[in-house]
């Protein structure tokens, strides 16, 4: 029977509270500060990981900017993260307008025209 990595790591701080039965309280309290300031280390790693936004599949398209490349009479062709997709598009696009991702329908990608941010700056 095998443990998951994750459980170890849950159960690794309470185990490791078995080494004030076997070693001196002043060694066995350095070793169990050690543990858990690995184990907490490795906690935040993994937390921090779990909350990385998704970068591939459907989900890593979503938001992501392309460019028009050609129009069409229905779809566009657009251009991707390195690919060329087809398009669809509720507003008119012209060649070379950037667009953003808003959905995949049937291998068709369902864009909008990209609004473009204007810094205001003010000069005194």
């Amino acid at each position: 029977m095998t443990i998951a990595m994750c459980h170890i790591l849950i159960v690794l701080p309470f185990a490791s509270l078995l080494l004030f039965l076997f070693l001196p309280f002043e060694q066995a309290i350095l070793l169990y500060f050690l543990i858990l300031l690995i184990c907490a280390l490795l906690y935040w790693l993994i937390w921090r990981d779990m909350r990385r936004p998704v970068t591939t599949g459907i989900e890593g398209m979503i938001g992501a900017v392309g460019q028009v490349i050609q129009n069409g009479k229905r779809t566009h062709k657009v251009f991707v993260k390195g690919e060329i997709w087809d398009a669809i598009c509720d507003e008119a696009l012209s060649v070379g307008e950037s667009v953003e991702v808003i959905g995949l329908k049937r291998m068709e990608l369902a864009v909008r025209k990209q609004l473009r941010r204007q810094n205001q700056a003010t000069s005194g």
